[in-house]
């Protein structure tokens, strides 16, 4: 702060030397107007004018700025609720993901279940299937006994019926 304070009084000493130095009354022409003015005073109303001219053109730079500022801001404001929503469906995605995942996983065993039930069922119809051929063999082991029992009785008769026959 003291640096700057300096820094001006070194500037005002500069311009108080040049006006007493330049105080000699100079005719300016301006439009239709002939005017005698010391030359400091025409320069320090020149410095003023372009001071004038640099503050407008920097307060409507400055309004310039302000208005971009304000629209990034609103900018950023609507890019954060979009992107606030945007989490939000990512995190019910994810949700529905870890959702989907579990019954994924249940489904998984429910198969894995399945197939070992239908692998104990495929055994016991083989075992079935065998008792049944089995069973079948016995059967026909049965049907040529009683076949033969058949046969044999039937010899016997006719050789009864043949023995009384010759009787």
């Amino acid at each position: 702060m003291q640096v700057g304070f300096i820094f001006i009084l070194i500037i005002a000493i500069f311009i108080t030397i040049f006006a007493i130095q330049n105080g000699t009354p100079v005719p300016v022409d301006l439009f239709f107007a002939r005017y005698e003015m010391p030359l400091a005073v025409i320069m320090m109303i020149c410095l003023i004018l372009g001071a004038v001219v640099v503050l407008i053109l920097g307060t409507t730079r400055q309004f310039k700025k302000r208005s971009e500022q304000k629209e990034l801001a609103h900018k950023v404001k609507t890019f954060e609720t979009e992107k606030a929503q945007h989490d939000i469906s990512i995190k019910a995605l994810e949700s529905e993901k870890q959702n989907l995942m579990k019954a994924n996983e249940e489904l998984s065993a429910k198969i894995t279940g399945f197939e070992s039930k239908i692998k104990m069922q495929e055994e016991l119809l083989a075992d079935r299937v065998r008792e049944l051929e089995a069973i079948k063999a016995q059967n026909i082991k049965a049907n040529e006994n009683i076949t033969e029992i058949i046969d044999e009785g039937a010899a016997e008769t006719e050789n009864e019926n043949s023995e009384v026959e010759n009787q």
